[in-house]
C-alpha cells in the first residue's frame, strides 16, 4: 500500500466526549463499575475481618480497562493486527496500621504471595458479576495481608532496624472525575501500518523492516478507604518505523522512527512521515559505507535527540525514589543493597553545575506550542498532579515518589504510574548558556587542549522504546552493561567544519555521576519525545505505559570515552539481497 493513499480526512478519530455527553462527575455517578467497587470497598471495611484478625486499617480498588489495537507489517504488508478490550483489577489492602503494615517486606519461602492481589474483570457492567469478582479478589487480599504482616513480624522480631520509617503515608482525599463515554477507533492502526511501512519497499541495503502501531485507550476507575476517587482516561497511540541493516564487515546497524500522540488526526501529514522514513533509510545506507573509529577519549556534544535520551537513560532514572523491601533472609537483604538508589545519599549534594536546574512539571500541556506528554491530572494514588523541583543550581533537592516513604524523601510527590514512581515532563533548565557558534568553538578548544585534530558531536541515540517494539526483542542491543544505548548519530567534527560519520558507538562508562562534569550547554532547549524506566543497579527494569517529554539544552562533557561496541559480528547472508539488482 502506497504511503500517500493514506489521506487525514479517511481517518476516524477517538472520540472522547460524545455530543450532549452526560459530564464526567454525573458519569462517574452513574457508573455501574464505580457503584460496584464503592459498595464492595464500604463493606468490606465494614465486615471484613477474621475471628482474632485485625481488620484492614487501608483498602483501595484500581480497575484498569484498556481498549487497544496492534498492527505490525513490512514493505507494505500486514504481519499482524489484533484488536479487543480487557479490565484488570488491582486490590491494595492493607493491615496493621500507617507506621506498620504487612507491605514493604518479601518472604523468600513464596515471594509471590507478597506481592498484591491482581484478577481479570468482566468487561460487561454486569453488577452482580462485577461485585462477585470484586469480593473474591478482596477476599484472597485480606488472607494473604494476614499472612504478611505474620511473616514480617516473625522476620523482623531478632533485628533492630537502623531507620524506623512508616510503610504509608498519610494524605487527605482527593476526588476527579475525569471520563467520558467515548470510544477508541481501531480500524485505522492496520491502514497507517500497512502504508508508512510501505516507504521502505525496494530499499535493497535493508536486511529488516518493520511499523508498529498501538493505539490505546485506557480508563482507571479509583476508590479508597480514605474518601478518594478518580475516573482517568488516557488515550495515546503509538507508531515505531525500524529498520536495520548490515555494514560491509557484517555489524548490524539499525535506526528508528518514534511517534506519540493523542488522536489519529495529531499524526504528521503522509507526505512528512514518508519523509521521515525515507530519511532513516538514507541514513542506514550512509552509515554501511562509514569506517569505524576505535576508541576516543576527550570532549563530547550531545544535541537534540541525543541529550534527551542521555537524561532518560542515565540521569533521569536515578530522580526516582524506590523503597527497597526488608527481606526475611539475610542473604537476600545484603544483596539487596545493589538496588539502593545513590542519589538518595546524595540530596544536598552537587550533581549538576550551578548553571543547570532540573524540574518534572506534569501540569505544563506545551512547549513550543506542541503538546507535551506529562503524567495525568492524578497519579494512581489519587493525588493532584504537581510541580517538583528536583534539582536547583545543581543541588540535589528531593526524588520523585509515591505513598511509600523512604526516610530520605518522607512524603509522595504525586508521581505513581502503575508500581513506580515516574516523571511528568522533565525540564533541564539552564541558567546560562552559548549559542550554537560559541558551544562549538569551546569543543574544539577542549579537543585542542587534548592534543586532539577533532572532536565527537552525538546527535542521535538508540531508544529503549523502541527496542521494546522490535520484533526480535534486540533492537539497538550493543551485547554490553552499557547504560546507554548505542549512538546511531554520532560524528567526528573537525574545526573547518567538516563532519566524518562514524556507523555505530558506544558509551561504555558514562554514568550520573559524569553530569557533574558537564562545562557547557546550549542557551536554547529542544523537547523529544521518549520512553523513561526506574533502574536498579544502574539497569533499566521496564517502561511505564505512557512516553515523557524531555526538554533539555545541548549538552556539552569535556572527558568521555566512546568506543567501537564490542558485540560478536554476525555473518552476512550467503545470496545477495533479493531486491538487490544485478
Amino acid at each position: 500500500m502506497n504511503l500517500l493513499a493514506i489521506t487525514k480526512p479517511t481517518l476516524a478519530i477517538i472520540v472522547l466526549v460524545a455530543v450532549a455527553a452526560p459530564v464526567p462527575a454525573q458519569l462517574a455517578e452513574d457508573n455501574v463499575l464505580m457503584r460496584v467497587m464503592r459498595d464492595e470497598l464500604a463493606r468490606s471495611m465494614a465486615e471484613l475481618q477474621l475471628e482474632d484478625a485485625e481488620k484492614p486499617y487501608f483498602l483501595a480498588y484500581r480497575v484498569q480497562e484498556r481498549t487497544y489495537a496492534n498492527a505490525t507489517a513490512s514493505l507494505g504488508g500486514l504481519r499482524s493486527a489484533s484488536a479487543g478490550v480487557n479490565r484488570s483489577l488491582i486490590v491494595e489492602l492493607r493491615v496493621g496500621d500507617y507506621v506498620f503494615d504487612n507491605t514493604n517486606f518479601r518472604a523468600s519461602a513464596n515471594a509471590a504471595a507478597m506481592m498484591p492481589v491482581v484478577a481479570s474483570l468482566s468487561v460487561d457492567d454486569d453488577y452482580d458479576t462485577l461485585r462477585r469478582q470484586i469480593w473474591l479478589a478482596t477476599d484472597t487480599a485480606y488472607k494473604r495481608a494476614l499472612d504478611q504482616i505474620a511473616a514480617k513480624r516473625a522476620a523482623l522480631r531478632n533485628r533492630t532496624q537502623v531507620k524506623n520509617v512508616p510503610d504509608f503515608s498519610e494524605t487527605p482525599p482527593h476526588v476527579y472525575h475525569g471520563g467520558s463515554d467515548g470510544r477508541l477507533d481501531t480500524a485505522p492502526a492496520r491502514t497507517w501500518a500497512r502504508g508508512v511501512s510501505g516507504a521502505m519497499r525496494g530499499k535493497a541495503h535493508l536486511s529488516r523492516s518493520e511499523v508498529r502501531v498501538s493505539a490505546y485507550l485506557e480508563r482507571m476507575w479509583f476508590v479508597n478507604s480514605e474518601g478518594s476517587e478518580f475516573v482517568r482516561e488516557t488515550p495515546y497511540i503509538e507508531l515505531h518505523a525500524l529498520a536495520s541493516a548490515q555494514a560491509i564487515d557484517g555489524t548490524e546497524l539499525e535506526d528508528f522512527v518514534a511517534l506519540w500522540v493523542r488522536r489519529w488526526e495529531d499524526l504528521p501529514e503522509p507526505m512528512i512521515l514518508a519523509e521521515h522514513v525515507r530519511a532513516m533509510t538514507k541514513r542506514l545506507e550512509q552509515r554501511r559505507e562509514a569506517p569505524h573509529m576505535e576508541r576516543y577519549a576527550g570532549p563530547v556534544l550531545f544535541e537534540g535527540q541525543a541529550a534527551a535520551e542521555l537524561v532518560s537513560q542515565v540521569f533521569g532514572p536515578r530522580l526516582v525514589a524506590i523503597r527497597v523491601p526488608t527481606f526475611d533472609n539475610p542473604a537476600m537483604q545484603r544483596s539487596s543493597a545493589r538496588f539502593h538508589n545513590p542519589f538518595l545519599d546524595r540530596i544536598g549534594s552537587r550533581v549538576l553545575p550551578r548553571f543547570l536546574a532540573v524540574v518534572s512539571d506534569p501540569t505544563i500541556e506545551a512547549h513550543d506550542g506542541v503538546p507535551l506528554w506529562g503524567q495525568p491530572p492524578v497519579d494512581d494514588d489519587g493525588l493532584p498532579a504537581q510541580r517538583t523541583l528536583l534539582v536547583e543550581r545543581g543541588i540535589l533537592k528531593t526524588l520523585l515518589s509515591t505513598r511509600v516513604p523512604l526516610a530520605e524523601v518522607p512524603n509522595s510527590t504525586a508521581s505513581r504510574w502503575r508500581d513506580t514512581p515516574v516523571p511528568g515532563n522533565l525540564f533541564v533548565n539552564p541558567s546560562q548558556g552559548l549559542g550554537d557558534e560559541e558551544l562549538r568553538q569551546e569543543l574544539f578548544a577542549l579537543a585542542a587542549d587534548r592534543g586532539l585534530d577533532h572532536a565527537i558531536i552525538v546527535r542521535r541515540i538508540g531508544s529503549r522504546a523502541a527496542k521494546l517494539n522490535w520484533r526480535s526483542g534486540r533492537f539497538l542491543g550493543d551485547g554490553r552493561s552499557s547504560r546507554v544505548e548505542p549512538l546511531i548519530g554520532v560524528y567526528k567534527a573537525f574545526p573547518d567544519g567538516r563532519e566524518e560519520l562514524i556507523p555505530i558507538a558506544a558509551l561504555p562508562t558514562l554514568t550520573e555521576s559524569d553530569f557533574r562534569n558537564i562545562v557547557d550547554v546550549s542557551e536554547a532547549t529542544s523537547r523529544h519525545d521518549t520512553g523513561f524506566s526506574p533502574s536498579v543497579d544502574g539497569r533499566a527494569v521496564g517502561f511505564a505505559a505512557s512516553p515523557v517529554s524531555v526538554i533539555t539544552p545541548a549538552l556539552l562533557f569535556e572527558d568521555v570515552n566512546v568506543m567501537r561496541p564490542t558485540a560478536d559480528i554476525p555473518t552476512p547472508p550467503l545470496t545477495p539481497h533479493p531486491l538487490a539488482k544485478g
